[in-house]
């Protein structure tokens, strides 16, 4: 089934903020992992993503997990994005996409090589956004991009016998 590239790139979008969120922003807490912000940090984020202050305030309110993530982007994308910015459905199919499979593979591979830079300070989310896109432009990710397509499209092609 093929979805929109714009609604891949704005689901995708949301679980990336997500992460950069838990990269920089988690401290260790009597009841378990936090996402702290300082009061600054706040202000900045109201100011530079105004429409990902919900999901930011979702997080907040109790001890990270996997399952807490996964419900709060989840929650999000049905308040903010499904049949708003996109038809009914689109987030859906979105997440049960191939392309939006292979875009967080090779999201998760750009973190994974750029670790030791993405380390040395907090680097706002439009910066990590830019460096992304940029870092995806090139030959060696355009050709991962196209081996994952390949391999995706193997593993979903029905088997004949």
């Amino acid at each position: 089934m093929s979805v929109p590239k714009a609604a891949v790139r704005e689901v995708a979008k949301v679980f990336h903020f997500e992460f950069w969120l838990r990269y920089y922003f988690i401290q260790e807490a009597e009841d378990g992992l936090r996402l702290v912000l300082t009061p600054e940090q706040e202000m900045q984020m109201r100011r530079s993503f105004p429409e990902m202050w919900e999901l930011v305030e979702r997080l907040q309110e109790e001890p990270l997990s996997p399952q807490l993530s996964q419900q709060a982007v989840g929650e999000y994308l049905q308040l903010y994005v499904e049949g708003k910015k996109f038809a009914p459905n689109t987030v859906p199919n979105v997440l049960d996409s191939k392309d939006f499979e292979v875009e967080m593979y090779l999201f998760d591979t750009w973190v994974e090589l750029h670790e030791d830079q993405l380390m040395e300070k907090i680097y706002g989310f439009d910066w990590w956004m830019h460096v992304y896109e940029k870092w995806r432009e090139g030959e060696g990710a355009k050709h991962m991009e196209e081996s994952l397509k390949n391999q995706v499209k193997q593993h979903s092609s029905p088997t004949v016998h």
